[in-house]
Order: structure tokens, then sequence, then C-alpha cells
């Protein structure tokens, strides 16, 4: 479940209630790199609940007569979000399926792990970059007009995602040792 580790990481935070986590993600710009609609958010929240990794805080009256529940992380949720984090940062593939979505929750976590696993990504990308080198040298000109621009695109991809890990990973050691920065909660 995609929303699982947003979700879980708002709460980690503070207790809201569904809408206001749906903000607070909305303010934190999610949908520019991964679909989590409404839908997906309140069904997410239910299963959460049902899991035991959130719980119902309160409930409090709203103006037009409903009732509206405010949720705050369980200890389960908050171990459950430590590894749905690490999973993120270890995940091989793409910077922006893998990170984008950890990232907002970055000071949450332990950095001097976060640096080991970002030099991990940093390697992955040496060794695509690696791979996909040997192929377009093996095809050369003789690979079709759109293959070549495809390859070109993926090295140019490759290239940028790999000189951006490399600054996180620069900003990650310097924040380790400032003490207010990057502190596990």
């Amino acid at each position: 479940m995609r929303a699982e580790l947003l979700i879980l990481g708002v709460l980690h935070r503070g207790d809201f209630h569904p809408y206001a986590i749906k903000q607070r993600l909305q303010n934190a710009m999610v949908e520019c790199y991964t679909d989590v609609d409404v839908g997906t958010l309140y069904y997410a929240i239910r299963q959460l609940a049902k899991e035991g990794l959130i719980e119902a805080a309160t409930r409090e009256r709203v103006s037009r007569g409903g009732v509206r529940t405010i949720y705050r992380i369980t200890p389960r949720g908050r171990e459950r979000f430590r590894e749905l984090l690490r999973e993120r940062l270890s995940a091989e593939g793409t910077v922006a399926d893998t990170l984008y979505s950890a990232l907002l929750f970055l000071h949450l976590t332990d950095l001097a792990e976060v640096a080991e696993m970002l030099q991990a990504k940093i390697t992955w990308q040496n060794q695509a970059l690696d791979e996909l080198a040997l192929v377009r040298r093996r095809l050369g000109e003789s690979a079709p007009l759109g293959a070549r621009y495809l390859m070109k695109h993926l090295q140019l991809q490759r290239q940028l995602d790999r000189r951006w890990l490399k600054e996180l990973l620069a900003d990650v050691k310097r924040s380790r040792q400032k003490p207010h920065l990057g502190t596990r909660a």
C-alpha cells in the first residue's frame, strides 16, 4: 500500500483526521510524484486501523452534525513506519520511484543508516550506467534511431540521479554532525 508510508509519516508528527492528513500531503505536493487519491487515502486509513498501526485518538463533532475521527500512530505503527522508510531508502530503482516519498520523513530516521543506503544507490547507478554504456557500444549506430535516443535519455537521467544522490549524501553526512538535524523520532 503506497499510501501507508505517507499516512504513518504524517501521524508520526501528531494526531490528525483523514482530511487533515490529505491536506498535509497536498501541502507536501505528493501528487507531483505519487498517485495517492482521496479514495485510496481513506481506504488506507481504514486498513491501517484494522491492522493496529493507527488508532482513533478522539472523535469530535463537526458543524454539519457529523463526527470526525482523529487518528494517532501506535507503537506498532511507528515500527512499521521505520521499516517502510528503510525499504524505500534501500529499494533499487529510479530516484523518483524509491526516494521521493521517503525524503519527506528523512528527519525521522537514522542518518548514518541513510548514508549507507545512499552510497548503495550511487553504486547501483554506477553499475546501471556501465551496463548501459556496454549496450550502447555494442549496438552503436546500428540501433534504430528511437532506441539510440531512449538509451541516451536513460544515460542522462542516471547521470543526473547519481549527481543528485551524491549531493544528498554529502548533506546527510554534514547533517549527521549537527545534533538538531536528523534525530530519530
